[in-house]
């Protein structure tokens, strides 16, 4: 209780940021986009490439994926985050300057699905504050852990949404929408770049940690549970 007490208020800022930034890229983006102010989202995708006739179960898997693929990257933004803020300052320059490249690779990540978010007028899930709270704290308890337990947590979130972004382009690839390339290069690029991460964790003694395979499988199992819900809620 105490360490969520400590982590309170700095997760409720990083929320409060969060969900300032969205409204602002919906505000600033929808400006650019004549089809936002009156579309109203059924069969039917405008993206800027030309309008996307879908049938209803290939619009509901879209639909899925970018709303799972936005909280995933807001709980990775808040997972480094809390990491930083635990290990940031321990005087190891080669570490922080790991954390901190890979967090900023999820900032552009969230960035992406936020576009995506706007671009298919997906609405988000009404976990995302949950993800930003819950990537927090499990950033920086496993950090408090030490680093390799960290480095677990990067590991076994990684390796599931790996396998998660894979499972989406396998899906994906079936639809032959050339609307839907742009989609299908985004999350090539966010799977590369999360596995460049596992790769990392794993060089920087992930399988290490105490108690590795615990650790790895819980944090991997709760990461199977919360894409459920995402895609859903």
């Amino acid at each position: 209780m105490p360490l969520i007490a400590a982590l309170r208020p700095t997760a409720a800022r990083a929320v409060a940021s969060r969900n300032i930034s969205f409204r602002r890229l919906q505000s600033s983006y929808a400006a650019h986009n004549p089809y936002l102010k009156d579309f109203v989202y059924k069969d039917t995708v405008r993206v800027k490439d030309g309008a996307l006739t879908l049938s209803k179960d290939e619009h509901s898997m879209i639909d899925r994926f970018i709303r799972v693929n936005q909280a995933g990257e807001t709980a990775a933004v808040s997972i480094y985050q809390g990491q930083m803020a635990i290990l940031g300052n321990r005087g190891d320059i080669e570490l922080k300057k790991l954390l901190e490249h890979m967090r900023e690779q999820e900032v552009v990540h969230l960035e992406i699905m936020d576009k995506h978010i706007v671009d298919f007028r997906v609405r988000p899930t009404i976990l995302q504050p949950v993800a930003a709270v819950g990537g927090y704290i499990l950033g920086a308890t496993s950090a408090l852990l030490g680093v390799k337990s960290a480095m677990t947590c990067t590991e076994a979130v990684e390796t599931r949404i790996g396998m998660h972004y894979n499972d989406q382009l396998r899906d994906l690839h079936e639809l032959k929408y050339p609307q839907l390339d742009g989609l299908k290069q985004s999350i090539a690029k966010c799977r590369d770049e999360e596995l460049e991460h596992l790769d990392s964790a794993v060089d920087h003694g992930s399988q290490m940690a105490p108690l590795h395979k615990l650790q790895f499988e819980l944090i991997k199992g709760g990461c199977g549970v919360a894409i459920w819900l995402c895609e859903r809620i």
